[in-house]
């Protein structure tokens, strides 16, 4: 791996239910890899952009489509 090693940090989860084991390691690995692609980005990729692309290439993004609700002349 790069020197983009990425460890996440201790969460404030105040009031919000703890995500089960198997989805905080998924939650934790996605942001690890986006961290990587941002970084690496050399800011070409906004972090958004950066998350997008890293649960893409982790198979994990349900396919986004665009309605155009222009109307057909």
């Amino acid at each position: 791996m790069t020197g983009h090693d990425f460890t996440p940090g201790l969460r404030s989860r105040k009031g919000r239910p703890q995500l089960p084991p198997d989805a905080q390691a998924l939650a934790d690995e996605l942001s690890r890899r986006a961290a990587q692609i941002w970084a690496e980005s050399d800011g070409e990729l906004s972090i958004a952009e950066a998350v997008e692309l890293a649960a893409f290439r982790m198979g994990v993004e349900t396919p986004q489509t665009q309605t155009d609700h222009r109307s057909e002349p």
